[in-house]
């Protein structure tokens, strides 16, 4: 569910929207790893489930209605979406 999420944000063409769902869904599931009531737990991941289908969704109608780039996304250093700055 982890990487369906992070491959979701990834579809995203604007790169704000693109970084907020990636942060999101990483940040959603560091949260997880310390869950000890499993009732908890389930009902998170029931919602990261939902979250997952609006984000799919979501990627889609961006990716249909994209726009001009920003400066940052022109950067052929940056133009990969989620990958990992060395930097």
């Amino acid at each position: 569910l982890y990487r369906q999420s992070l491959r979701a944000a990834q579809q995203f063409e604007t790169y704000n929207f693109r970084k907020y769902f990636y942060r999101r869904a990483r940040d959603r599931f560091r949260g997880l790893a310390g869950a000890t009531d499993a009732a908890a737990a389930d009902s998170a991941v029931a919602a990261a489930r939902a979250e997952l289908a609006v984000v799919r969704r979501q990627g889609a109608l961006n990716r249909m209605f994209a726009h001009r780039h920003t400066v940052i996304e022109a950067d052929p250093r940056y133009a990969g979406g989620a990958r990992r700055y060395a930097e």
